[in-house]
């Protein structure tokens, strides 16, 4: 198969011809200086440009001109290994976008000084529906990359619009990464078994930055996300979402909130950082070893001056259920210095829930507005396991420690 690179460079031929013509008239009194002129057009790629039954399926997408380089009119599919060099410019018209199938790869690594855009012809919110990446592949990268005017919808029926949409399995590396102007979220990946990080990216003025997977929350290692309709990270832990391995949620520069139960079982050990704010979308909550006794922990432990905040998106009474803390043997389950809110939901007895005698401690914290009692154990009067002291209730209707 014969693969090409696109690459239109005239600018040798150009350089020679100039130097001729001025060696020529060099002595002329009437020689006219005029601007160098830019030989290379945008190029209008075809849609099965990138297509692997494509006998002149383009490899690599060079900088061509000091304008928009190239222009896509529908949904491209990427078959291949696609590399994309520093300053290129692409635009894609109304409708249009890119699927980076199984079998394919995008990789797009510029610099500071000679960045990669993709863009929309019309410059509105969801011009374009943005790019989506079905590929496990290790070239998939971005780096000095700026992605604008996308996000309508249509890319994909079992995946939310995004900018870039990355689907179950994916490999993505994403570095120094803006997402702007997004008619829907800045980035969605609502799968599972993701291998993705996301470092140094900036999302603003899109509807919500990020829409992801609870598992890829570890992988968030820093940004700015604020300057959007709704600045959360809204989290997807649906489809098997469960947590399942140990990790730790740093404190970003805006609240996770989550759309589905969070479980978190099979030993996991979930880590909040303090000033970390989870909320919980109505009659959603929090579940630790949901059924059997596996050892999993919830290690909730801020500061005085930077607690750890379980909050409802709705701010009132019985907005969101509980964190139910099963039966969970676990040492390292702990809430100090932590502030909960707005819970007692759904028949929830309490904020914090504790099913057949786990071990929790629970030290320095706020219960506030809730619909229920603080701290609730069911099937035994008490729980022999807590280890509770200095904790404040501010507008609860229940008692502080009730049972069944």
């Amino acid at each position: 198969m014969k693969m090409n690179i696109l690459k239109m460079n005239f600018k040798p031929l150009l350089t020679m011809l100039l130097f001729g013509f001025v060696a020529l008239n060099c002595s002329s009194d009437d020689s006219i200086d005029e601007p160098p002129q830019n030989l290379n057009p945008t190029v209008i790629l075809e849609c099965d440009a990138f297509q692997s039954n494509n006998a002149e399926a383009i490899l690599v997408l060079e900088n061509v001109n000091d304008g928009v380089d190239y222009i896509i009119n529908c949904v491209a599919s990427v078959e291949i290994d696609l590399l994309i060099k520093p300053g290129v410019i692409i635009e894609f018209s109304d409708g249009s976008g890119m699927k980076v199938k199984e079998s394919g790869s995008i990789n797009a690594m510029a610099t500071s000084s000679n960045p990669i855009r993709f863009s929309g012809t019309t410059k509105e919110k969801g011009a374009w529906k943005g790019i989506m990446v079905s590929s496990e592949s290790l070239n998939n990268r971005f780096e000095f990359v700026t992605m604008e005017y996308a996000g309508a919808s249509g890319l994909t029926s079992n995946s939310e619009p995004a900018s870039l949409i990355l689907m179950t399995d994916t490999y993505f590396r994403l570095n120094l990464v803006t997402i702007k102007n997004s008619l829907s979220n800045g980035i969605a990946a609502t799968g599972f078994d993701y291998n993705v990080e996301i470092n140094n990216t900036v999302i603003n003025n899109c509807n919500i930055p990020l829409y992801v997977d609870t598992n890829m929350v570890k992988d968030i290692s820093g940004g700015n996300f604020t300057g959007n309709s709704t600045d959360v990270i809204r989290l997807s832990a649906g489809q098997d979402g469960s947590i399942i391995t140990s990790q730790t949620w740093k404190t970003l520069s805006v609240p996770y909130r989550t759309a589905d139960d969070i479980v978190i079982k099979n030993g996991a050990e979930l880590t909040l950082e303090p000033g970390v704010i989870l909320e919980f979308e109505d009659g959603k909550g929090l579940e630790l070893d949901k059924l059997f006794n596996e050892s999993s922990a919830l290690i909730a432990v801020g500061t005085p001056t930077n607690p750890i905040t379980f909050t409802g998106v709705t701010k009132a009474p019985d907005a969101w259920k509980a964190l139910a803390i099963h039966r969970s043997s676990s040492v390292l389950k702990q809430f100090n210095n932590v502030l909960i809110e707005y819970a007692g939901g759904a028949g929830a007895g309490g904020a914090i829930e504790m099913w057949v005698d786990p071990v929790l401690t629970v030290t320095n914290t706020t219960f506030k507005d809730i619909d229920a009692c603080a701290l609730y154990n069911r099937y035994d009067p008490t729980n022999p396991n807590l280890n509770e002291s200095n904790n404040t209730t501010v507008k609860v209707n229940g008692d502080y420690m009730c049972n069944d």
